[in-house]
């Protein structure tokens, strides 16, 4: 492992957007903040090893849409292993919030030396889902559209959620989302190592091993490899200079759902590296992921109206 690599220290950018307003403001838009709020603080809705894992929830304000407000579970990054809601909730609700979404942003559990947190931290973000889907009448949320958003390893996160079978032996709720929007987040975990990628390090510590040791364990933990007819939509939004995560993951990934008839919207956008929020190179993102996360929940009712509609079958003679 490198012990310069840009994820041996939190990248430069990310960094930055969490410790002061340059990057933040890429995030946010000037007086956004006024159009929601944070209604629940640090509620716990899972426990690992005897410690909780707790959630904020930010709702809109005004009087929730018949049917609830849709919702944004929002996945910090940090290379599985640092970072928290506290500082990836309050840089991307505001904007979110503007547009009539809901947002719930979970803390999971983090890797370090010698302690891997797969599948620990897809364990903990799959009862957030179920805890939306539980509580989705007391807060006014819409458990039928939930979106799972995040960035570099929230963005990997956020596709395992899209495309990993669902998991229906606790309390029998579902944990799938609705869509997915990625921001450069890595796709296939064994080629982020065996490629020698910077990031190549954290992955073996969030994972536990060397993919030539325990491939399976790797495939079990990445998007590619999990891939199905039945997933979510996907946003994919990668920088071509990204020096973390190679644009590929996405690219991949992109290829990878519409070859099974996914809706994929690859993003790819010239220069821009690491650690980008909502606007970059002066190209605003946001318009486009709030329509392509409605367009995405109604490709999903109907394919669920699909799935419901009986089998006519027509008897011969």
């Amino acid at each position: 492992m490198n012990a310069s690599s840009p994820w041996s220290e939190a990248p430069r950018l990310e960094r930055d957007a969490n410790t002061g307003p340059a990057l933040r403001a890429a995030w946010t838009r000037p007086g956004s903040a006024s159009l929601g709020t944070k209604s629940l603080s640090n509620v716990a809705y899972a426990t690992r090893n005897g410690q909780s894992m707790r959630l904020d929830v930010y709702l809109p304000r005004g009087q929730a849409p018949a049917g609830g407000w849709p919702v944004i579970l929002a996945i910090h990054g940090g290379g599985w292993r640092k970072f928290s809601k506290d500082q990836y909730g309050p840089k991307v609700a505001p904007a979110l919030l503007s547009q009539g979404f809901a947002v719930v942003a979970p803390n999971y559990s983090l890797a370090s030396p010698g302690r891997p947190s797969w599948p620990f931290a897809m364990d903990d973000l799959r009862g957030s889902v179920r805890w939306i889907r539980e509580n989705s009448a007391r807060y006014k949320l819409d458990g039928d559209r939930i979106a799972a958003m995040g960035e570099s390893a929230g963005g990997h996160l956020a596709a395992l959620l899209g495309s990993a079978p669902d998991d229906l032996a606790t309390k029998g709720i579902s944990s799938k989302v609705q869509a997915v929007v990625s921001f450069y987040g890595p796709t296939d975990l064994t080629s982020m190592v065996v490629d020698n990628t910077s990031g190549g390090w954290a992955v073996q510590q969030f994972v536990g091993s060397h993919p030539g040791f325990n491939p399976r364990r790797y495939q079990d933990a990445s998007p590619l490899d999990q891939v199905t007819a039945d997933d979510a939509p996907m946003m994919l939004i990668h920088g071509t200079a990204d020096s973390i995560v190679p644009t590929v993951q996405s690219i991949d990934m992109d290829r990878a759902l519409k070859a099974v008839g996914i809706p994929s919207k690859l993003v790819v956008l010239p220069g821009a590296q690491h650690g980008f929020g909502f606007t970059v190179n002066g190209r605003a993102l946001l318009p486009e992921i709030i329509a392509f996360l409605k367009s995405s929940f109604v490709f999903q009712k109907e394919r669920a109206q699909r799935v419901d509609e009986p089998v006519v079958e027509v008897g011969g003679e």
